[in-house]
């Protein structure tokens, strides 16, 4: 149906009759606002009216409906013709009707997925280990106290319960293995910590390695010597290899950390994967290498 149309019809017939849209309002027990949306197409009046209306502006239904006078030859036609109008317009409501339902009903059924995924990431297990950015104010501080060397600090979360977290030093010379010592924090019977931080911090002033486990309300701090008794060590460069990104905790089992890495003349950065699956050349290539893994221990 032709809403402007019908809406100029309704306005004409009422100004015809010497009516104001209020008179016309109160007539019908309606606001003039009402009256005004219809006469400028914006929606009709509601269907309980129709009669009352079409009674006070002296017009038939047919006429209301297809907005303009009509002969009574063609008063048959017509009908016919606003019987299908307005069943198509129904139809098409309903059709709209059906897509704004089905349209509802998809974002509600994505939001409910999107709750659901959020829920899910909040209440799943988290058993990682990650490195803190170099740009984090918590990493520059760390560095800022911990002298020219830097500090290498590492964060990690659990949901699962663990008896021990190892922290080992293994200690290779051209490639081999000649060393490998490892602390660690116990907490059979008092709870394992769902948080912590592990900071492994060079001092190549004094020759050695800082290792600093802190959970809540627990920490260990210990070193390691490195480069004992090397002639000319202080002329060694020095570099370092860590871990990328979060990586998942898998219990019971050494998982690498950081490489420290010293050499007098050519020095190479290697892969820390080097250290429990590749080839053993590339260790070789480095005077010294102090390779730091850990362990988190449920049995």
């Amino acid at each position: 149906m032709d809403l402007i149309k019908i809406g100029k019809y309704i306005a004409g017939k009422r100004k015809g009759l010497d009516m104001t849209q209020k008179q016309l309002a109160e007539k019908l027990g309606m606001s003039d606002k009402s009256v005004s949306k219809w006469e400028r197409g914006i929606c009709l009046p509601d269907v309980s009216i129709y009669s009352d209306l079409c009674s006070l502006l002296g017009i038939s239904i047919n006429e209301f409906l297809a907005g303009e006078d009509i002969d009574q030859g063609n008063l048959i036609q017509r009908s016919e013709e606003n019987i299908i109008e307005v069943v198509t317009d129904h139809k098409q409501k309903q059709k709209g009707l059906k897509r704004i339902i089905w349209l509802m009903l998809v974002i509600t059924i994505l939001a409910i997925l999107m709750i659901g995924v959020a829920i899910y990431q909040v209440g799943k297990p988290r058993n990682e280990i990650a490195p803190v950015e170099r740009d984090s104010v918590e990493r520059q501080v760390a560095e800022l106290f911990a002298g020219p060397d830097g500090a290498y600090v590492y964060k990690f979360t659990t949901t699962d319960d663990y008896s021990q977290l190892k922290l080992y030093c293994s200690e290779y010379q051209s490639g081999k293995l000649v060393n490998k010592e490892d602390v660690g924090l116990g907490f059979e019977g008092i709870g394992s910590p769902k948080n912590g931080e592990i900071l492994i911090v060079p001092d190549f002033q004094n020759y050695v390695i800082r290792l600093i486990i802190a959970t809540d309300g627990t920490k260990l701090s210990t070193e390691f010597p490195i480069l004992d008794g090397v002639e000319g060590r202080e002329y060694f460069g020095r570099s370092a290899s860590e871990i990328k990104g979060k990586t998942e905790i898998r219990y019971n089992e050494e998982q690498a950390l950081v490489a420290c890495i010293y050499d007098n003349d050519e020095m190479r950065v290697v892969d820390l994967s080097y250290f429990t699956d590749g080839p053993t050349e590339a260790l070789a290539q480095n005077d010294y290498l102090y390779y730091f893994s850990f362990e988190f221990c449920k049995e």
